[in-house]
């Protein structure tokens, strides 16, 4: 109730307080524009020429290389360098020029005569002692007297400034501008005054929430301060008027103030990854520089860098302010409290901006508001943002009461359920936990309270089944429960976020399994708890001198209804979902598409089991082309399935599957039986051309199907047998079956060719020990064609070469990648350039043509063919049957 009542008194009283604060600004600032003195017009002619060094070489250059400014308050650019102003006015008494610019560097303003006599200098400037001004006044004022007007005097003003040069002047009363500029000067002192509070206060606040984040908006204020105190010449009057050559304050602060407003709103949004960090470490980094630069052209005393970073400076700021604005837009999708209470004083700032814009375009009148607005605007939006942080540290530590709050009530009515566990065996009969039982009660209780505030997390040791086969169940079991005392004790540290029926061990962690465990986390506090658990689990538990690593997977589901109709449908979806997991350590949460990925897989497992007897597998041939020759060299033959259902089905996708149902030696076995019966049907048309076929990595940790295709090929001559192709990763694997069934390829000399070359890691060491007497680069290397990446496969094609190796390449589609192929010297090419594959039918036809110069291999007799191809039937069906 206390959260209930302090709420509103909080938003009370921070509303007094900015209704307060506006009102007197305002006050302020309106109260100055009641009043404008008199002015009286005045002409400016403007000279920028480097070589004038003195008013009276001014006085003699001609009035054709001198310009009128119709608006004296034009800016008029950056890094200018010395600037010659001629003044034309009536003298008057007690009227004076005022200069509304106290940032200037050096403002010198000449009278002269006719005859080039000086009668009066006046040195002043934001870069020279405050003492020398004729008027004490922020602006530079320059007395008039109505004697210029006897003695013909002219008056020439010189500026120079680093950065930003213009000339605001004006013609006005001298007492009442006096009274304006002291009315200003108060209205500055209160807006530095209000931003050095806020700083005060923001420093405050981090001290005490100990949110360091605070710290970077608190030198943001400052930072903002002090740029704003020196372009109204505030710190040349308080800090040092002695010494102006301190007066450096903006070439500082807008670098700083861009590092710490970007690391402010990434601390703030929590940017701990995204393109929205990278965009905010970037202009840290840029204020980095930039701040460097500056002080290195400050010791080097150059003028025109120091401008031009000047410059850059603004516009990093600039883009500082666009790239904030736009965070806090942008994070109204997933923090939408934060950014509400970000963007109220972003939107204050950017409507001063605008204010501030029209002014400087003429649409807004001149005005004391209208000078001021940028600095109203700047001060409310850090007012604002300041009690935009205290009320979301309320709200905050508000939350947090009310989370507590409805964690003792729903605490209250899980106490309900403790009493019916006594009477039902809620204690699973291996480790001590909650059994599975208890999980379901929880469950559906959960999802009877439609909330979807909680997620199921499950965790599984993949490795436990070997572990407990060596070490035997007593010390595998000691090794999980030294695994589970430490889950419990983090459980307890993690206190309300993990759910807990009670104290003991069974009512926080529930066993469905002897390597299957899961826990009930808060929605809102899962990622730490993962999080933690993957840093315990990644630690290696000794037991009895034993170290084993369990290799933990981990799987989450929401306990809503959207995913499950009851507990055990949340539970075998988190379990669907843990069989996705493929690294070690690696989470996944169960979506929809995982359900129906499942189905699909499935069936298509279903499928595989009787798709050769059902004729749904065919093999397509794609011919390889010889360079020396143009003519064909060679086919490789591809399979492909057509499911009933599904409709074509990729290899990429089927193969995978047929792996892991140990069903590849069965499709290995039909794949050579086809290609050994086209290589007989073309050796009978005279056409001896060398077919290839792929063995997978499961096909190689099957020696009899290796031993059974290589004694079949033994009964031909061995420019007519089949060649093997093997890619890089089916010979990564250091087991014995795949050890012997490599020792077999090479004893039987078998005609191999190293697929995929450079797809991977090349096994150098592989290509040494095996008959392999051709390598095929992958299409990964063709593709770096055309850029500075393309040495790569010039030098796989040079490796092949310094092997004796005949080297072919795959993947050929255009003209431009087979000149380059040739010019480099390959010596066969494959791909859509020669043929797209074709099937048995046709690639009869196709070679005839392609083949019409060429001697005919020798003919195998057509009643031999069919004996072979009857005990090739017979045998490979024994192996896959044993397989």
């Amino acid at each position: 109730m206390k959260v209930a009542f302090g709420l509103p008194k909080v938003l009370l009283i921070c509303s007094a307080v900015l209704i307060a604060v506006v009102s007197l600004c305002l006050y302020l600032a309106l109260g100055g524009s009641r009043d404008n003195p008199a002015h009286q017009p005045v002409q400016v002619w403007l000279l920028q020429d480097e070589a004038v060094q003195s008013p009276q070489q001014a006085r003699q250059i001609p009035a054709k290389h001198w310009q009128l400014l119709a608006d004296p308050t034009r800016q008029l650019g950056y890094g200018l360098g010395t600037l010659w102003f001629r003044l034309v006015f009536e003298p008057r008494d007690d009227y004076a020029l005022t200069l509304d610019a106290p940032f200037l560097d050096e403002v010198d303003f000449y009278l002269l005569t006719p005859d080039d006599q000086l009668l009066q200098q006046v040195q002043t400037g934001d870069q020279r002692p405050i003492a020398q001004r004729r008027l004490p006044a922020s602006s530079m004022m320059f007395p008039v007297q109505a004697s210029w007007q006897s003695a013909q005097a002219e008056v020439y003003v010189r500026m120079r400034n680093v950065g930003l040069s213009y000339l605001p002047i004006r013609y006005v009363e001298q007492d009442a501008a006096l009274k304006q500029a002291t009315r200003q000067q108060m209205l500055h002192s209160f807006f530095l005054g209000i931003l050095l509070f806020a700083a005060l206060l923001a420093v405050l606040l981090a001290t005490v929430t100990r949110q360091h984040s605070l710290h970077l908006f608190s030198g943001l204020l400052l930072c903002i301060a002090a740029v704003q105190a020196e372009l109204n010449g505030l710190p040349f009057q308080w800090l040092w008027p002695e010494s102006p050559g301190w007066n450096r304050l903006t070439e500082w602060c807008l670098p700083l103030a861009v590092l710490s407003c970007a690391g402010f709103v990434s601390s703030y949004f929590n940017l701990s990854t995204g393109w929205l960090r990278r965009l905010f470490r970037l202009l840290m980094l840029l204020s980095v520089v930039l701040l460097c630069a500056t002080q290195i052209s400050v010791l080097l005393e150059s003028y025109h860098w120091q401008s031009q970073l000047k410059q850059l400076a603004v516009f990093l700021m600039q883009a500082c302010v666009l790239a904030t604005l736009g965070t806090g837009l942008w994070m109204l999708k997933s923090q939408r409290r934060k950014a509400v209470l970000f963007l109220l004083p972003m939107s204050v700032l950017m409507l001063s901006v605008v204010l501030a814009a029209l002014r400087a375009l003429g649409i807004l009148p001149e005005s004391a508001f209208a000078r001021s607005v940028l600095e109203l605007g700047t001060t409310l939006a850090a007012v604002l943002m300041t009690s935009s942080l205290v009320l979301g540290i309320y709200l905050e530590k508000a939350w947090q009461a009310q989370v507590q709050q409805a964690l003792l009530e729903r605490n209250e009515q899980l106490s309900k359920l403790q009493q019916q566990e006594l009477n039902r065996s809620k204690i699973a009969p291996f480790y001590g936990l909650g059994s599975r039982l208890a999980l379901v009660e929880l469950l559906n209780y959960e999802l009877q309270q439609h909330r979807s505030r909680y997620r199921l997390l499950l965790l599984e040791f993949q490795q436990y089944s070997r572990i407990e086969a060596v070490l035997g169940r007593r010390q595998s079991t000691a090794i999980v429960n030294a695994y589970v005392d430490s889950l419990l004790v983090l459980c307890q540290r993690h206190g309300t976020a993990v759910v807990s029926l009670g104290a003991e061990r069974h009512q926080t962690l529930f066993s469905l399994a002897t390597d299957r465990f899961a826990l009930l986390v808060q929605q809102s506090d899962f990622m730490p708890v993962l999080t933690g658990i993957r840093k315990l689990l990644h630690q290696k538990f000794t037991v009895d001198g034993f170290t084993p690593d369990l290799k933990p997977h981990y799987a989450s589901v929401t306990v809503s209804s959207e995913y499950g109709q009851d507990a055990e449908e949340l539970i075998a979806h988190a379990a669907l979902a843990i069989t996705y997991v493929q690294k070690t350590a690696g989470h996944l949460s169960y979506q929809h598409q995982l359900g129906a990925d499942s189905r699909q897989r499935l069936a298509m497992v279903a499928g595989l089991a009787h798709a050769v007897n059902a004729g749904q597998f065919s093999l397509l041939f794609q011919p390889l082309l010889q360079i020396s020759t143009q003519q064909p060299c060679g086919a490789e033959a591809f399979i492909r399935w057509q499911h009933p259902q599904l409709g074509p089905v990729s290899p990429a996708v089927f193969i995978p599957l047929a792996e892991e149902a140990g069903l590849m030696s069965t499709i290995t076995a039909w794949v050579y039986k086809e290609v050994r019966k086209v290589q007989n049907q073309l050796l009978e048309q005279q056409i001896q051309l060398p077919i290839s076929m792929n063995l997978s990595a499961q096909d190689l940790q099957n020696p009899g199907l290796i031993n059974g295709i290589l004694q079949h090929e033994h009964k031909f001559a061995p420019a007519q047998r089949i060649k093997f192709e093997l890619a890089e990763s089916a010979l990564a694997p250091d087991e014995p079956a795949v050890q012997k069934s490599l020792q077999l390829l090479k004893q039987a000399g078998a005609a191999l060719v190293m697929d995929d070359f450079g797809a991977g890691q090349s096994m150098l060491t592989k290509l040494g020990n095996l008959p392999v007497a051709e390598i095929k680069i992958d299409m990964a290397l063709l593709s770096m064609l055309d850029t500075h990446r393309e040495q790569l496969l010039v030098g796989a094609i040079k490796l092949g070469k310094a092997l004796e190796m005949t080297v072919i390449c795959e993947g050929v589609e255009h003209q431009r990648q087979l000149d380059f192929l040739t010019l480099n010297g390959i010596d066969a090419v494959q791909g859509y350039l020669i043929a797209r594959p074709m099937p048995a039918t046709e690639i009869g036809r196709w070679l005839q043509q392609r083949q019409a110069s060429l001697p005919g291999g020798s003919r195998a007799p057509a009643g031999r063919d069919q004996v072979l191809d009857a005990e090739l039937a017979a045998t490979l069906q024994t192996i896959a049957q044993n397989a």
